[in-house]
């Protein structure tokens, strides 16, 4: 009990300070943000955004219910080892590779433009989120492109084979297309 009554007001006494440190240096109210990712970017909105001469665009309407079909979240595969005595197993447990890949890969920026067809028809190397069928290999072990399925449990994540559409960003696209997947732009 000790422990816990210690527990809550050292964080208590941290949560008070931190916003007090936040309040004096953006005049920006903690309580407003529930992540720090949320904070961190209402810092940059309101501190550093107009010294960049950039602007952020909002996404809404349809652009945007479109653009989020294919956020689906990570996956996760669990592999049982089946080893021999004696012999060692390597386990490798790879988490948050987020931070890398927003450092090493390009992510769309800008005003979206929206059009009709396959624009790779006319620019092979077209970046974005297009709307597809989908056709995979149907001798894939472990596939990798997403689906959100409405069940009677509520939404779930699967990664089907077979023929599907959906929403998908080019980039992930491409990586797939290398395990033989086939995307029709619509």
């Amino acid at each position: 009990m000790k422990y816990c009554a210690q527990d809550c007001i050292s964080l208590h006494q941290i949560m008070t300070l931190f916003n007090k440190l936040i309040f004096d240096k953006f005049k920006l109210n903690i309580n407003k943000y529930p992540t720090l990712s949320s904070l961190s970017f209402g810092i940059f909105l309101t501190k550093y955004l107009n010294n960049l001469k950039i602007s952020i665009p909002m996404l809404s309407g349809q652009i945007n219910k479109d653009i989020r079909l294919s956020y689906t979240g990570g996956s996760t595969d669990m592999f049982i080892p089946h080893n021999l005595d004696n012999e060692l197993v390597y386990g490798y447990d790879i988490n948050s590779l987020y931070p890398s890949v927003m450092q090493n890969k390009n992510l769309p920026i800008g005003k979206p433009t929206y059009f009709e067809g396959d624009i790779r028809k006319y620019n092979p190397e077209a970046y974005g989120f297009f709307y597809c069928k989908v056709e995979t290999p149907i001798n894939l072990i472990h596939p990798i492109i997403q689906l959100h399925v409405k069940t009677k449990s509520g939404l779930r994540t699967i990664s089907p084979l077979g023929t599907f559409e959906s929403m998908f960003f080019s980039e992930e696209m491409d990586n797939a297309i290398k395990l033989g997947y086939n995307f029709k732009i619509l």
